[in-house]
């Protein structure tokens, strides 16, 4: 599918992404391929991700963390801001089942 202009905005630097508006079924490609970028790019350390001013995260975008953490094996998924995305994340428990998902903030 492709993402809906407007609903979800993407900013990436590095292995730096920051995410604004909403990840849901129509913008979690856009996400994965993003992610994907973040990944392969850096000195092989964390990924980022900025959730200050994430309004929504949807089962397709957790998904997409997950398969990201999985994919970055050793790797942190760092996941920064808090708000409603560090809040359905701690509440499904992923930063146990996946010890390499950190939530800060």
């Amino acid at each position: 599918m492709e993402p809906v202009p407007g609903l979800l905005e993407v900013r990436r630097r590095g292995a730096w992404v920051t995410l604004l508006g909403e990840v849901d079924l129509t913008t979690s490609g856009l996400l994965r391929s993003e992610l994907a970028l973040a990944c392969a790019s850096g000195d092989g350390g964390d990924v980022v991700i900025d959730f200050t001013d994430l309004t929504f995260i949807g089962s397709s975008g957790l998904h997409v963390l997950i398969e990201t953490a999985t994919n970055l094996g050793e790797r942190r998924l760092v996941l920064l801001g808090g708000g409603w995305a560090a809040y359905v994340v701690n509440l499904l428990g992923l930063t146990t089942r996946y010890p390499n998902i950190v939530v800060d903030g």
